[in-house]
């Protein structure tokens, strides 16, 4: 299928959404029968593991997701009284998703987009953790179907090269990129639509002093870790930058950085307080190890705001006055 195909399939998709679907109880359902598929998806996922070619999936994380958008309030056709103006929230149509594979960006994005009533198009250039993102990708299919919602709303697709994908700016209306530095600029530079990037999960680890053996154990199992130790503390395991102090660790940190998340493990209040307020990351932990989902995946980003001008009589027979 070419890209005009897809494209085209994805702006039929959202559309044609109806305006009266809950879409709060389709995303509970993807839920519920994510849940069901439960032992179906742990196969899946033992295929890529066995294939060197993707992490144990964690249903915690999922419950989480779970969790985060049950919580949120869905600002669509929201309008509000600014004055002048009446402002619309509306959503933006096409998303096209560059990202490394990772399973739980793509059960929160192709959610958050349903909810957000737009269409999306997970793009990548490898095939990382491929039987258990298709496996997903047809349950939440399978319910979109069942309300009637076309199944081309949430789609994926394996390229070599993006130029030729993000040169359709007229069919594309923002374009997510999730991955380092190198991988943004270059989606950046092929791109001529809007492009929102995302620094990949990438850990930098200061360690001062720590009590917990199993912590570390832990540490050495996340994926993209750079860890820093300060001189004279002593670690049975050779991977780590040794730093003179915790200046130096910063410094390296902050040169260094994808902006994602940075961990600090020290038994110095001072240290906590001196490392939180100096090291340039968006996810700060101390004594703590990260989770797997630093992301924040803003609900704003997959909406447009519209002004409408006219007066209020106007407005009140366009909306009934059920506006703020």
């Amino acid at each position: 299928m070419d890209n005009r195909t897809i494209l085209g399939n994805a702006n039929m998709a959202y559309m044609d959404m109806n305006d009266n679907i809950d879409v709060s109880q389709v995303i509970k359902d993807v839920f519920i029968k994510l849940m069901d598929a439960k032992d179906d998806i742990i196969k899946a996922n033992k295929i890529d593991i066995k294939n060197n070619n993707g992490f144990k999936l964690d249903f915690d994380f999922i419950k989480d997701i779970d969790k985060k958008l049950m919580c949120i309030k869905n600002p669509y056709k929201k309008v509000e009284n600014d004055c002048d103006k009446f402002i619309i929230t509306d959503s933006l149509g096409t998303i096209c998703t560059i990202y490394n594979g990772n399973t739980y960006y793509l059960i929160e994005l192709a959610l958050k987009s349903i909810l957000t009533r737009n269409s999306m198009i997970f793009v990548s250039n490898v095939d990382y953790m491929d039987f258990t993102n298709r496996l997903v990708l047809i349950l939440i299919k399978n319910v979109l179907e069942k309300y009637k919602i076309d199944k081309n709303l949430i789609q994926l697709l394996y390229v070599n090269e993006f130029d030729s994908l993000l040169s359709n700016s007229v069919s594309i209306n923002r374009v997510f990129v999730i991955g380092d530095r190198g991988f943004q600029n270059k989606v950046k530079i092929a791109s001529d639509i809007d492009v929102i990037t995302f620094g990949i999960n990438h850990h930098d680890v200061y360690i001062e002093n720590i009590d917990d053996v199993s912590l570390i154990e832990k540490l050495l199992k996340l994926d993209y870790c750079d860890i820093y130790v300060k001189t004279g503390f002593d670690l049975q395991f050779d991977d780590f930058i040794e730093v003179q102090d915790i200046d130096e660790a910063i410094c390296q940190i902050n040169f260094n950085t994808f902006g994602s998340s940075s961990v600090i493990f020290t038994d110095s209040d001072y240290s906590a307080s001196y490392f939180v307020n100096n090291v340039k990351t968006d996810n700060i932990y101390v004594n703590m190890l990260p989770n797997g989902m630093d992301l924040d995946f803003d609900l704003n980003l997959f909406f447009k705001k519209k002004k409408i001008i006219c007066h209020d009589v106007m407005m009140d027979k366009l909306f009934g006055g059920s506006y703020e």
